[in-house]
């Protein structure tokens, strides 16, 4: 596993600092909340439903993670959380209920063990996934971890990463079976070879505009084969593309899917290809990725040592080495370490930590199914190991199958959710666990559960999805939810669930346990339940579960009219608070005056290179960016040059927020053009254009709490 060098360690114990004289400016109202809030998030400290208290999420590249990081894992639960952290569908790890005085303390401590929750959330590069079976996968073509880990390390704290129109996602997949999930990523790296000249080179086949949410959309080819030496310029070329055309106006259209489905793939490959090819050509250098080593041959699934124990205590030893075990070498297993619902408590972090220790398995990582999975058990180990984990109430059979479920936090603690898809999530996983003894057969099929429409929970890559909704029944509002069916990925015909019927959330473990039961009825031969569900028809399935749609009246069975875990709460949607995905005016402040800075200097470099009518263009392009970001904290924005101008004069420049020498500035702007014919004419040019510039940024940072700027 890769550390964080020195000097990244150095800049995070920086911002540490920064962070926290930041959070204190806020807390004492010096600063608006929604600057504090843009700094906050690309820090991975995300608000939440609870006033007063913070999300922290962990930024953990390819899921692993050794014991030292475990046990800091553990004491940030106790010490600042409610004695519990959640794996998320990244791989990442989060902690609620962390007060903001407590936060810098716990970036303290996390990067003393050479972890950071920089870039975790915000419009960054997030969470750089892998496959979490990489190394160990028998379809696999080379185990990706090394490369995915470069990638993420090369990305984190890049300027390329740091103010981009909306969040983006990259993950590696080790081959096909798409244990990555690439398709549903901006940028999606599945291993491939080709044939040089008699011998075989590794590299990618590149997927690219994926994503979930309200409105998703499957990534689409870019390249059949992508050099692993082209992996960190083509991610670099994908991140200036989005930087420069991604919709900052309209964050709910800002991801990069859009402005694939804008351009359409042609354009979107020409446009990319020229970035590319110019940044190849540059001259710059970028760090090499590892060259793929040859992987272990894995073995079969044989010759299991027995617990010794009670008939009954062997076959549920039998049942989890089934469903938990993943045949490694003939000397060697991984054991997938089934989390209910992602949660992990403080206790077990500390086992999960003593036991990698004990069995010498280089650490853990987490997995995008909410588990964690251990690389090289040996097989003389696995008993003992497994007596271990019971005794940290980790050894439940059925990892990453149907009793399996996969939940994001919910209403719990999410300002956006409709519904409490936890509480949802651990009355399935009881049903079926109760209802539903034998589950061998329904490998395969996956329930996902998110609390809103945004697909945090991955609903719509399940067999069987489900997100939050509301709705009225006998005229009282109720929490529902909306079933999706037949979703699904791998590299060849990944699919999205589609939906079909909403159901009440008190009614939908026992739908689910009587729609697993159809499938095993309805089955033919070794169909799938993708595939039953294309055969059957969905109208079909909606017809047989359309009894568990149906209330008793609210005043016999109030309950039913209740969130799980919201018990004799009237179900309400008045705590859905704004969210804070998607950023605000501030990122729209700050990309204004960043890109005017650029282009001040460009205009420098074109100057120098004698193009002066070109560099007197561009100073004034800088001036009108900087004049629209500060524009925005009055509320104001036009299409239209000279309005923008005219605005500027009498709210910044008229009030004194800017000094005297740019009292004159809109009448004399308009005739710079007419001045740049030679370096004489330029230089006063730039030195307006630097002063101005400068002097923008110093009024954004006198910026109140309200959200005024203060004279000078």
């Amino acid at each position: 596993m890769k550390e964080i060098d020195p000097a990244l360690s150095q800049a995070i114990t920086q911002e540490i600092e920064n962070f926290d004289q930041l959070a204190q400016r806020y807390q004492n109202k010096e600063i608006p909340e929604e600057k504090f809030k843009r700094y906050r998030l690309q820090n991975g400290i995300y608000g939440q439903r609870q006033p007063g208290h913070q999300m922290v999420r962990v930024k953990i590249p390819s899921g692993l993670l050794n014991a030292d990081q475990l046990r800091c894992l553990a004491d940030i639960s106790a010490k600042y959380s409610q004695g519990y952290g959640h794996v998320t569908t990244r791989q990442d790890i989060q902690f609620h209920y962390v007060v903001l005085d407590d936060v810098k303390q716990v970036m303290t401590d996390l990067s003393k063990v050479g972890l950071t929750t920089r870039e975790a959330c915000g419009n960054t590069v997030r969470n750089v996934t892998a496959c979490h079976r990489a190394g160990i996968c028998p379809t696999e073509l080379f185990d990706i971890t090394a490369i995915s880990e470069k990638v993420a390390y090369f990305l984190l704290w890049n300027p390329v990463n740091q103010d981009l129109p909306r969040k983006f996602k990259i993950s590696f997949s080790g081959c096909t079976s798409e244990c990555g999930l690439a398709a549903i990523h901006d940028l999606g790296f599945i291993a491939t070879s080709r044939k040089v000249e008699g011998r075989t080179e590794f590299g990618f086949k590149v997927f690219i505009g994926g994503g979930l949410g309200s409105h998703p959309k499957l990534a689409l080819p870019y390249s059949d084969f992508v050099p692993i030496d082209d992996v960190l310029p083509l991610c670099e070329a994908t991140l200036k593309l989005f930087d420069t055309h991604g919709n900052r106006r309209n964050k709910s259209k800002a991801r990069m899917k859009f402005v694939l489905e804008k351009w359409g793939l042609e354009k979107f490959r020409d446009t990319l290809g020229e970035i590319l090819a110019e940044i190849k050509s540059s001259g710059k250098t970028f760090p090499a990725l590892p060259t793929p080593a040859l992987k272990e041959k894995p073995a079969s699934l044989t010759d299991i040592p027995s617990t010794n124990g009670t008939p009954d205590d062997e076959a549920a030893f039998r049942l989890w080495a089934r469903t938990n075990l993943i045949p490694q070498t003939n000397a060697y297993f991984a054991v997938q370490v089934k989390l209910p619902l992602g949660d992990i408590t403080e206790a077990q972090f500390r086992g999960l930590a003593d036991l990698s220790e004990q069995f010498a398995t280089n650490g853990v990582r987490t997995t995008h199914q909410q588990n964690i999975i251990f690389h090289r058990l040996a097989r003389e180990d696995v008993s003992s190991f497994y007596t271990a984990l019971q005794n940290i109430g980790l050894g439940e059979a059925g990892a990453e199958r149907v009793v399996d479920v996969i939940a994001c936090p919910g209403s719990d603690t999410c300002q956006l959710a409709l519904t409490n898809s936890m509480g949802v999530g651990g009355a399935i996983n009881k049903k079926l666990s109760e209802e539903l003894p034998m589950y061998d057969d329904l490998e395969g099929l996956r329930i996902r559960i998110s609390g809103c429409p945004n697909s945090c929970g991955h609903h719509h890559i399940a067999g069987i999805g489900l997100h939050g909704v509301a709705k009225k029944v006998n005229g009282k509002l109720t929490p529902h939810y909306q079933l999706h069916l037949g979703g699904g990925l791998n590299s060849e015909t990944p699919a999205l669930g589609k939906s079909k019927i909403k159901l009440p959330a008190k009614n939908i473990p026992s739908a689910v346990l009587e729609l697993v039961r159809l499938y095993r009825t309805e089955q033919e031969a070794d169909e799938s339940f993708n595939q039953f569900v294309e055969r059957f028809g969905r109208e079909a399935i909606g017809e047989h579960l359309a009894p568990f749609s149906e209330l008793a009246p609210p005043e016999e069975r109030p309950d039913l009219y209740w969130d799980w875990k919201e018990d004799h709460k009237e179900f309400s949607l008045d705590e859905i608070g704004p969210g804070e995905c998607s950023g605000t005016v501030i990122d729209m402040i700050e990309y204004g005056l960043r890109m005017a800075g650029e282009t001040v200097e460009k205009a420098r470099q074109t100057a120098d290179r004698h193009h002066y009518a070109e560099a007197a263009a561009l100073i004034k392009e800088a001036i009108l960016l900087d004049a629209r970001a500060l524009l925005y904290t009055y509320g104001t924005d036009s299409p239209h040059d000279d309005q923008i101008l005219k605005e500027f004069q009498q709210k910044l420049v008229e009030q004194g927020i800017l000094t005297e020498r740019f009292e004159s500035f809109t009448a004399e702007l308009g005739k710079w053009a007419d001045f740049g014919e030679t370096a004489e004419t330029v230089r006063p040019l730039l030195e307006a254009g630097t002063a101005f510039v400068q002097e923008c940024q110093e009024a954004y940072d006198r910026m109140d709490a309200k959200m005024k700027i203060r004279k000078k």
